[in-house]
């Protein structure tokens, strides 16, 4: 059976659905050839202070405890950045949130805005007090909504600042970790494209040699895939052991693809005094004891509710019957009729099923496969070929194409899926308004 979706649009003969899909399109990050400068011996106590001490910006502490605990430039400068916070926010929900007047580093207020980001989105503006607060946090979001600007904004903020009172350290500040490497580097480019930190993406796929290269000469921000990530525990190329900030981006599909022991054996590396954000669309058993065990007294942001088992406004859900052998007929006369030349995106539920049906429908049309077994240079030429429209046929596996970031996307065709969340997820992919 086919489950397809439409937005918003008079339906022809067979019950279809079309998806406007504005995701960002990434591109990875080049490796620096520079090692960063070590901190001049005037800067050397100010900049080893705030890598050995997990407290800088004085988050969970009283200003008093504060002054008595830091240097003195440190307990000004982590009062100062509270205060000024809590104004600003509390200033910018009677503007309206404009970014301009959140009080945070100009740096990022002026990238954001060359990118046409002025204001924040729903999911930004209910984590960006709290996160800027220092408070451990669960949020509950669909894909699409914005978030990595919503852990991003505060974690940029609070290391811009810090740099410019002293020389920045060889060892990471945050550690950001996703389930695909698709999504790692999203999430790489957002924050490329809006701070200027030192950053490094690190996944599986690629030569480990140039990322523990970059390691070496010296980061701010780490984002990767928890497999990665242990590999270069393991041989020692990553220190955690400064680390003020950790995000689990889309967490629960951390657990589906099997990351759930190295996401906790990089919890259990990292200090026990940081911040923690955790983001994913559901919460299932694995999420809940988390939190427990690793997040300290998290406040929780819902921007989901009771409306988790339901499609995104302006969406229909038909269902074709077919059997087996028809599918790539049936598939081929939906695409014909409704996709109009336009992007399509297959999904699967097995590799075989990808490349057989690739294999069917290249005959007509001009399509590719995407799964776990096809090279990495291989899914970021097919990647790149399909967001530059060389060919109009992306056919994928759910696991594949979880984090994919193609825009304009106008039919999606899903197979129903082993359960309801991961099917929903699919439909998420293609559920934000084009742009």
């Amino acid at each position: 059976m086919y489950s397809v979706l439409r937005r918003a649009a008079p339906l022809r003969r067979r019950a279809v659905s079309v998806l406007a899909a504005a995701l960002l399109q990434q591109q990875p990050a080049a490796l620096g050839a520079v090692p960063r400068p070590l901190a001049p011996a005037a800067a050397a106590t100010a900049s080893a202070w705030f890598h050995s001490s997990p407290e800088w910006l004085g988050f969970r502490e009283t200003a008093a405890a504060a002054a008595a605990a830091r240097p003195q430039y440190a307990a000004d400068e982590g009062s100062f950045f509270e205060e000024e916070k809590k104004a600003a926010v509390a200033g910018a929900a009677e503007e309206g949130l404009e970014i301009a007047k959140l009080g945070i580093s100009k740096k990022i207020v002026d990238r954001l805005s060359r990118k046409g980001i002025t204001k924040l989105f729903p999911i930004q503006k209910a984590v960006l007090e709290p996160a800027m607060q220092g408070r451990d946090m669960v949020g509950r979001a669909k894909t699409g909504t914005g978030k990595t600007l919503a852990f991003g904004i505060p974690i940029l903020d609070a290391i811009i600042r810090h740099n410019e009172k002293c020389t920045p350290g060889k060892f990471p500040l945050a550690i950001v970790l996703a389930p695909t490497r698709e999504l790692a580097r999203q999430v790489e480019r957002e924050f490329l494209e809006s701070s200027p930190l030192d950053t490094i993406c690190v996944y599986g796929g690629t030569p480990i040699s140039q990322q523990m290269r970059k390691l070496n000469y010296g980061v701010d921000v780490v984002i990767g895939t928890p497999g990665r990530v242990i590999d270069l525990l393991n041989r020692g190329a990553l220190n955690l052991s400064e680390i003020q900030f950790v995000v689990l981006d889309e967490a629960d599909q951390m657990l589906s693809v099997g990351f759930d022991q190295d996401v906790e054996t990089i919890l259990q590396r990292v200090p026990k005094k940081r911040q923690t954000l955790m983001f994913s669309a559901t919460m299932p058993t694995w999420i809940r004891k988390l939190t427990q065990k690793y997040l300290n007294n998290p406040v929780t942001v819902d921007l989901v509710g009771e409306d988790d088992q339901k499609l995104a406004e302006g969406i229909s859900m038909y269902s074709i019957s077919s059997e087996n052998r028809e599918k790539p007929a049936v598939l081929g006369q939906l695409i014909q009729e409704h996709a109009k030349g336009g992007k399509c995106i297959v999904f699967t539920q097995t590799k075989r099923d990808a490349d057989r049906l690739s294999y069917t429908m290249g005959r007509s049309f001009q399509c590719e496969a995407l799964h776990g077994d096809i090279s990495q240079a291989q899914r970021e030429r097919t990647l790149a070929g399909f967001r530059d429209g060389r060919f109009n046929i992306l056919i994928a596996t759910d696991v594949a194409a979880r984090g994919l970031d193609i825009p304009n996307v106008d039919l999606v065709r899903a197979s129903p899926a082993l359960n309801l969340s991961s099917f929903l997820r699919l439909l998420f992919i293609g559920c934000v308004s084009r742009t």
